[in-house]
């Protein structure tokens, strides 16, 4: 057989009919490459299992975040709405608050109720302890007690008098002294010993009793506060239990609330004093117990979220995931309090959806395990590891942890989730679901009428309102498949068109109808290439001016144009290297210059070694090959991997063993077995559109061209310029299905087909190959007769 030439409608970009618009929504998940992935999320959501949480993997720009948060937020909009949650104080362990869950919207409800009633008591309280009912209830009490140690005082005064002694009372203490019937005092010494001995019982028994009546009056003076204490009680209880009592019956039977309202109303009867007269214009740092006790810290209010919360959390460092505390500084100390917890995205995502990027979560050190725990213990706690770092604290919180339930969707590429499979044992039992999307799909018409009508919706949304014109969508299309690398392919990428679409919706005039035709997709292509393709532009440019000696026309003996891919990240494009290959007589066989200074991968040198089965295979069966053969890339600076040269080495190397030039306007690219077979290879698009450049640039001259394997005929789509010069003969594109094809391209020669004895025909490429290798075999077998 002979290389076939391909024809230029071949080569060029698929041209597909435009699928009519349609007035229904269509969605990524309706392509057959993301079906697969949309079933499993489907799939996974329906498992309330703590485990089965899910990981979608795909390629950048294939939509796997977006068409996800799509799918999800449909979902969500199908299924009940998560709870309030809010952290209250704890009464009996202050630095434990406890989390309590509420139905939708009552969170907000009961904290405006609470900040609202807060002020309501303390108005209430303070007027009624300023009314004049309060006051005579205050004084009757204290009147009552006054009189009463009044009474003692006088009967005891009067006791003392009648037995000839006065008791003195000053600011010094209490004197008892002894008195005439006048009550006038009598000096001690005048007194006689049976008057001293019997003023001294009467003395101490005086005594007793006036610090049995002061042990009365200090009772009195406590029972007093009791009393006063009682009747604040009283008082305040007859204002406060109707609102929390009417509280109690709203929302007792949220988790819990009714037990903190009665925790509520007895810390108020027990704390009146601070509660009514909250520190105003107390010194710097005073707290007002009323603020710190009865807020209500609503860490997730889902008033507004009227069904299943979808958080996704760019960010999820540990305090963004799982919430954290708030310390103030105060006199160069840090404080809190349960108001200055805040909440994570696992705490909003709570009863949800929570989406996180694989690769954000394994960049944040600490994440993946405590997640994992979360999942496993089905409840959130507010980590702190950057405490130990922190400043001293004058207290710290312990806040309780949240029940959690919640579906967690990790997003990345493919490597990701192959590594955190491969590096954690456990990660399966956490992500048993995959959803996998394919990075390209077939071009059915099904498949077709949903990509178009992604890439209209698409210019309407992203583009200002445009109308994508069907030759567009139909040229789109085509580009779809170029980048599948595949005619009858297309990328799942949607997402890099939509892209091409915002560029060519900005270069339409403002005053003109916002409609996107074929011109804008091209022009926005372009200068799209124009943009990134300096690199490109720098290597050709030292071909045209022969710094990289390149041939474009001519023959060589033993030189050959391979063709290599560069990929600068948001650029790829194919450029000639020359291989060349030098043949002497020796016993070396292949020496590959790359892998002896260690510019050439494994795979090249894999390349090299079947190369050489090849020749064995050919030219061994009757005598060992005796030559060496050294082949390089000449010019080559930063080394070669692969095995895609593998086809022009070859050539190269039967040239200089048969002394057959080769045409030098033919490039090729191909990997080959042991058998001379032509393999497929990737890149074919720039490796040809590489060569086609350099060939126009010193002038095409209708001969030029390249030669591909046939099995890559499939990934042909040629840019429109070379499509088009292929179409008017300026330049070709051949397949081949062996090598033997290649060589007689190149040498205008029959490559030649061997006997039954194994000899080929003398005019034949093989066949002088042949006869050049029996001539080094002689000389060397003649060379170790003589040695």
């Amino acid at each position: 057989m002979s290389a076939k030439k391909i024809a230029g409608d071949d080569v060029g970009l698929p041209r597909f009919a435009a699928p009519p618009t349609t007035a229904a929504k269509v969605f990524p998940f309706d392509l057959s490459s993301h079906i697969r992935a949309g079933k499993a999320l489907k799939f996974g959501l329906s498992i309330a299992d703590p485990g089965f949480n899910i990981f979608v993997l795909g390629d950048n720009r294939s939509g796997r975040m977006t068409a996800t948060m799509d799918y999800l937020r449909g979902v969500a909009e199908k299924r009940p709405a998560a709870e309030d949650w809010a952290y209250l104080y704890n009464f009996t362990r202050p630095h434990k608050p406890k989390p309590y869950g509420m139905a939708r919207g009552v969170g907000q409800q009961f904290r405006d109720r609470i900040e609202a009633l807060i002020p309501q008591l303390r108005q209430a309280l303070a007027k009624a302890f300023e009314a004049p009912e309060y006051t005579a209830k205050l004084q009757g009490a204290g009147v009552q007690l006054r009189e009463k140690f009044e009474r003692a005082s006088a009967e005891l005064d009067k006791s003392a008098r009648e037995q000839g002694l006065r008791i003195q009372r000053s600011e010094q203490g209490v004197g008892i002294v002894a008195v005439d019937a006048e009550g006038n005092p009598r000096p001690w010494d005048s007194l006689s010993p049976e008057e001293q001995e019997r003023l001294k019982q009467q003395v101490a028994e005086i005594g007793e009793k006036i610090r049995a009546i002061a042990a009365d009056a200090q009772r009195a003076e406590e029972q007093a506060g009791t009393v006063v204490r009682d009747i604040r009680k009283d008082i305040a209880f007859g204002i406060i239990d109707g609102p929390l009592t009417q509280m109690e019956a709203e929302f007792g039977a949220h988790r819990g609330l009714g037990r903190w309202l009665v925790q509520l109303r007895e810390d108020i009867l027990d704390n009146l004093d601070q509660f009514v007269a909250p520190p105003q214009g107390a010194p710097q740092g005073s707290r007002d117990l009323a603020a710190d006790r009865y807020a209500v810290n609503l860490i997730v209010d889902n008033a507004d979220t009227p069904h299943m919360p979808v958080v996704l959390e760019p960010n999820p460092s540990m305090a963004r995931l799982f919430g954290a505390i708030e310390y103030h500084s105060v006199n160069g100390a840090l404080e809190t309090d349960f108001r200055l917890i805040r909440a994570g995205a696992l705490h909003r995502a709570n009863g949800g959806v929570l989406v996180l990027r694989a690769e954000a979560v394994a960049r944040e050190p600490g994440v993946w395990e405590a997640l994992k725990g979360a999942i496993r213990d089905g409840e959130v706690r507010i980590e702190e590891p950057y405490r130990a770092n922190m400043p001293v604290m004058v207290e710290s919180l312990v806040p309780k942890p949240i029940p959690l339930k919640v579906k967690v969707v990790l997003v990345g590429a493919p490597r990701w989730y192959y590594m955190f499979s491969s590096a954690d044992p456990n990660f399966l039992d956490y992500f048993k679901i995959k959803a996998d999307i394919d990075p390209d799909m077939d071009a059915t018409p099904e498949n077709l009428a949903v990509y178009a009508q992604l890439l209209r919706e698409a210019a309407n949304a992203r583009a200002g309102g445009a109308v994508l014109d069907d030759t567009a969508a139909a040229y789109l299309l085509g580009q779809a498949s170029r980048w599948a690398d595949a005619r009858d392919k297309l990328t799942s990428k949607f997402e890099i068109l939509e892209d091409v679409l915002v560029e060519a919706g900005n270069l339409l005039p403002s005053n003109a109808a916002r409609r996107i035709g074929v011109d804008q997709v091209r022009q926005a292509m372009a200068e799209r290439r124009r943009r990134n393709d300096r690199v490109e532009d720098r290597s050709q440019e030292i071909i045209r001016k022969k710094v990289i000696n390149i041939a474009t026309s001519g023959t060589a003996l033993g030189q050959v144009n391979a063709l290599t891919v560069l990929d600068t990240g948001d650029h790829s494009f194919g450029l000639p290297s020359r291989v060349s290959a030098r043949i002497y007589a020796g016993r070396l066989g292949i020496i590959n210059i790359e892998r002896m200074t260690e510019m050439g991968g494994p795979l090249q040198q894999k390349g090299v070694l079947i190369l050489e089965g090849f020749l064995n295979g050919r030219f061994a069966q009757k005598f060992p090959l005796s030559f060496s053969s050294s082949i390089t890339f000449e010019q080559n600076y930063g080394g070669v991997e692969g095995d895609s040269a593998s086809m022009a080495e070859l050539c190269a190397v039967v040239s200089a063993l048969s002394g057959a030039p080769l045409r030098q306007d033919i490039a090729i690219t191909g990997s080959m077995d042991q058998l001379g077979n032509a393999q497929a290879i990737g890149g074919a698009n720039f490796k040809i559109e590489g060569f086609f450049r350099a060939c126009r640039e010193r002038g095409l001259t209708g001969k030029q061209g390249v030669i591909v394997p046939q099995s890559n005929e499939r990934n042909l789509a040629l840019r429109d310029e070379v499509a088009e010069a292929v179409r008017e003969g300026k330049f070709h594109v051949w397949s081949v299905a062996a090598v033997d094809e290649a060589v007689a391209l190149f040498t205008g020669m029959n490559p030649g087909e061997p006997d039954k004895k194994g000899n080929y025909p003398a005019n034949s490429v093989y066949g002088r190959a042949l006869k050049r290798l029996a001539e080094f075999d002689r000389i060397l077998t003649k060379r170790a007769t003589r040695g």
